[in-house]
């Protein structure tokens, strides 16, 4: 259908027909409306002027391809993989088709919003947009079966072709510029102005050439033979059809922390299907990935074996990769498949990428004058990426910033360009700057704007309703020693009918972080506070998390109370919320209150309330226990630091305290009653904390070491599981019982927060924790969902107003999803920063101490050193020692180990990595060969590496 109505004419050109819920057949047709007066561009256009801003100036005599005044079509997938080159100021009159814009953004979000920032926020001159798909006489029809590079093609060619006639009064010639050689190759047949995007800049005379062209010579085949490696990815549209038609599931690709050339996929929320070699098909770890369940013949399952790249990196270099180490690439050969299998998958398309800039270093080629080299990030989880660079000799010894572009078939590297330098490897801030960068945390200053926000001169507290005065209570906090963000504190007190008044008062930050403010969206963003051995990077500005929200000793505060009558054997009659006036009498350390409440002479009011809460505190645990809530473990280590020169002066394993038990039951107690309180009023938004329970196949690890320690583990339930933890005991070897229930940590699944509502209610159950409703309310100062649910509970008492971004169930989800991820990061940046401050205590220094076996693989022993938390591994080399990993054995002669049994060790830095300095580990104690001996990888005998 075909309708012209002053000069704009109206195409119909696609019908289509659909059943709806009902069953009733609709019909469904798309127009577009072509006009034939959107203009050119061309600043010498007269035609074209008054219709818009004209960009194209003349270049001629620019580029030695054409002598001509020229404009350059460029395709979309030399934006796609070359986003970068365009930063250079001597590439300009750059035309970019609408149908080229349409498809970045449908192929790469990261070119995309670097392209539309280019167009639309720095409004660079050097760009123009051509509307191609609104024009009568550029305008492609689509084709039934005409694939997405044919209709790039059609329309790149149409677009120039009509360009060339309409500027022939100008003088201004149109170019088209493609990606690759076989694009080029094509086109040039349709359009003979056709060349490579190499090609036109190897004819610029510019003083930039040559950076451009080594940002561009990163592309060519690192495969000489052309042999691909990888299978092609499906296009998005098959993509689609096939997740429609449940052949296809789209989900997260996480690389395995342990084997980075393994991974899993989280299927709609619950199944994992797991993914090896040659399937992880360049898919980068955080990438959303379409995945195809492999057929049960093909099914396998993680190595045991200890995959370590610390030995390939030390005998790799720059010019061996494509041949080396097949099994990166490669499936597990047939002889080699599991007796017991999981369901495996393959990645057969790429639906988002996450790909950002990552630290590390350079492994500079072997050839003398070399430009291709290696790029080996610091976060094991990142392939290798192939850069080209002529500054090797100048990026030696030095952490540096570097992306990655595209990774071909035939390549089994990502190809990638050098960003920046961050600084010289090994230096302390460098160092610490790459644990932040990798771990995505943010941390620069708090703006002007959220500045802003804070109060302003001297603040001190106003009483009013619905506010109430708690200011005569005593009530007092408990932290670890150094603690300036406190954001509990606890009362308890007898009542005259016999039964105790129990109060966990929190921290009122929600009267001074105000919803929609600068400091609020700041907050949400940051997700967390993140601890790391020598400093603290706040989610609120220090005036807020160290002075005005902290419930400091001897200060009035403003706090949000959750008080409980309980009866003497610690029955909750009633639960009461209010927001509060408080004053602290005094801010204990754990050490401190333990020490107060052993000292039988002490019989002050503090003491005298922090003795009530202890013995509720045991009535509190055990009613949980009975209930199948988990006591697990974790190695937890702290520093004694001399903090002006952040030097650790000593490292030692976090004992555990009565005191720390006794706080935690009460946050916990304060933690269910405010989810229930929240749920029950906003049922389809209540921000909730969820531990799914884990699948019986994670409890794998945990079953097996159990059984070969002679116990048997049931994880039919939590109660069981719970239940049959307590009775692994050995009484010669007390770790035994320890090490089981670290085990058993690292088989639970992530804890995460959702929006209520959005799942079953069966599904709300926090597992470990035994209870069928969880959120988190006690820690406001440093945690974004407590400031969320505070904002709820104030609204269900009537204390606040409900803003309306809570009542919304998709804004819930989006800020779950934040701040569940920053929680994880958060994580994963603390544990390396404890590993940093190790490293620098050992710096030059050797220490004997007790291990034990935590683990025994194929081609190693895990070591657990708890005096230090630290968590090493022995690689076995040379002959003489046998390592039996069904029977959990190791067999040296008339020497049998077995796992967690104790051994003697020798602690180290271990630095022949340049790339990961770490602790090493060497059995000194019994003496076997293979394991106890050094070795060096240049010889037969080798350096044994963690």
């Amino acid at each position: 259908l075909n309708v012209k109505q002053s000069g704009i004419e109206c195409r119909s050109f696609l019908t289509r027909y659909y059943k709806n819920r009902g069953g009733r057949v609709l019909k469904t047709v798309d127009e577009r409306y072509l006009r034939n007066d959107i203009s050119c561009g061309s600043a010498f256009c007269s035609p074209c002027k008054p219709l818009a801003l004209s960009k194209l100036v003349s270049n001629e005599g620019k580029n030695a391809q054409t002598r001509q005044s020229h404009a350059i079509l460029i395709d979309g997938d030399a934006l796609c993989r070359f986003m970068d080159v365009f930063d250079s100021e001597s590439l300009s009159n750059i035309v970019i088709l609408q149908s080229v814009w349409d498809y970045v953004k449908k192929k790469s979000l990261p070119a995309y919003k670097k392209m539309n920032a280019f167009v639309y926020e720095e409004k660079s001159p050097r760009f123009f947009i051509f509307f191609n798909e609104l024009h009568s006489k550029t305008f492609h029809m689509p084709e039934k079966g005409e694939s997405e590079e044919e209709r790039q093609n059609v329309c790149m060619v149409g677009a120039a072709s009509y360009l060339e006639d309409h500027w022939k009064e100008g003088g201004l010639l149109p170019l088209i510029v493609c990606g690759d050689e076989e694009r080029a190759e094509k086109l040039k047949k349709e359009y003979g102005r056709t060349m490579t995007l190499k090609e036109y800049v190897t004819g610029i005379d510019c003083v930039d050439k040559e950076k451009i062209l080594s940002h561009l010579s990163v592309y060519d085949k690192s495969n000489e033979e052309g042999k691909l490696l990888f299978d092609e990815h499906l296009s998005h549209e098959e993509m689609v059809s096939g997740v429609s038609e449940g052949r296809i599931k789209k989900a997260q690709f996480t690389v395995s922390r342990e084997n980075y050339r393994e991974a899993t996929v989280l299927i709609d929320g619950e199944t994992q299907w797991f993914i090896t070699g040659r399937h992880c098909n360049r898919a980068v770890n955080g990438d959303t990935v379409a995945v195809q369940l492999l057929p049960e013949s093909e099914w396998t399952a993680p190595q045991r074996n200890l995959v370590l790249r610390d030995i390939e990196e030390a005998t790799l270099n720059a010019d061996e990769d494509e041949n080396d180490d097949k099994s990166d690439v490669e499936g597990e050969p047939q002889s080699k498949k599991r007796k017991v299998v999981v369901p495996t998958a393959k990645v057969v398309g790429i639906v988002r990428r996450n790909w950002r800039p990552y630290c590390g270093i350079l492994i500079p080629s072997v050839l003398k004058g070399g430009r291709r080299h290696l790029f080996c990030p610091a976060e094991r989880l990142i392939p290798r990426i192939r850069i080209e660079s002529e500054q090797a000799e100048m990026l030696a010894g030095q952490r540096i910033i570097v992306s990655i572009d595209s990774w071909p078939r035939d390549s089994k590297y990502p190809m990638g360009h050098y960003v920046r330098t961050l600084g010289n490897l090994g230096d302390r801030e460098v160092e610490n700057e790459v644990l932040l960068l990798e771990n995505d945390i943010p941390h620069s200053p708090f703006s002007q704007a959220v500045l802003d926000c804070l109060p302003k001169g001297e603040w001190s507290p106003v009483v009013s309703p619905p506010r109430v005065d708690l200011r005569h209570l005593c009530i007092c906090s408990v932290d670890p020693k150094g603690c300036t963000d406190i954001d509990d504190a606890l009362h308890a007190r007898e009542l005259e009918d016999g039964n105790v008044e129990v109060g966990v008062h929190i921290a009122d930050v929600t009267h001074f972080v105000r919803p929609s403010t600068a400091m609020d969206e700041e907050a949400a963003v940051r997700g967390t506070t993140v601890y790391l051995a020598d400093r603290r990077i706040d989610m609120l500005p220090e005036l807020l998390s160290g002075n005005l929200c902290s419930l400091r000793g001897e200060e009035e505060r403003y706090a949000f109370s959750v008080i409980w009558t309980l009866t003497q054997d610690g029955s909750v009659l009633n639960t009461k919320f209010h927001k509060s006036l408080i004053k602290s009498r005094a801010a204990l350390t754990y050490e401190k209150a333990q020490e107060m409440i052993d000292d039988k002479n002490d019989i002050s009011d503090i003491t005298s309330g922090l003795r009530r809460l202890m013995r509720l505190s045991k009535l509190l645990t055990a009613q949980r226990r009975a209930n199948g809530s988990l006591i697990l473990a974790s190695s937890e280590i702290r520093f004694d630091v001399d903090w002006p020169s952040k030097t650790p002066k000593g490292v030692m394993v976090k004992a555990h305290l009565d005191t720390h038990s006794m706080v935690e039951e009460f946050m916990l107690l304060a933690n269910r009653a405010v989810a229930e309180k929240i749920l029950s009023s906003y049922p389809e938004c209540a921000l909730l904390r969820r531990h799914p329970i884990p699948s019986e196949i994670s409890y794998k690890p945990l079953v097996e070491a159990a059984s070969k320690c002679g116990f048997e583990v049931n994880v039919e339930s939590g109660k069981g599981l719970a239940d049959s933890l307590d009775k692994c005991r050995d009484e010669k070897n007390p770790m035994v019982n320890t090490l089981l229930r670290m085990t058993a940590t690292r088989c639970m699944t992530q804890a995460v927060y959702f929006s209520a509502g959005t799942i079953p209610v069966e599904k709300y159950q926090h597992f470990g924790l035994a209870c069928p409703i969880y959120t988190h309310f006690t820690s406001p100062i440093r945690r974004y969902a407590d400031v969320m649910v505070h904002r709820l509970l104030a609204a269900c008492i009537n204390a606040d107003s409900i803003h309306p971004t809570l009542l919304s169930q998709n804004n819930c989800k989006k800020i779950s999803g934040n701040i569940n991820y920053r929680h994880k990061q958060a994580q994963y940046a603390g544990r390396a920063s404890v590993q940093l401050m190790t490293l620098e205590y050992f710096k030059g220094r050797e220490e004997e101490a007790d291990g034990y076996i935590a683990g025994i693989r194929h081609n190693g022993v895990q070591i657990f050193v708890p005096k230090y938390g630290i968590e090493a591994v022995v690689v076995l080399k040379g002959e003489g020692t046998t390592l039996n990993v069904d029977e959990g054995k190791i067999i040296s002669g008339k020497t049998v180990l077995r796992e967690f049994q104790r051994v003697r060790v020798k602690i180290r830095v271990d630095e022949s990595n340049v790339q990961r300095r770490r602790i090493g580990v060497d059995l000194i104690k019994p003496a076997l060969p293979g394991l106890s001996t050094l070795y060096d990888l240049s010889s037969e005998q080798g350096i044994a590496k963690d």
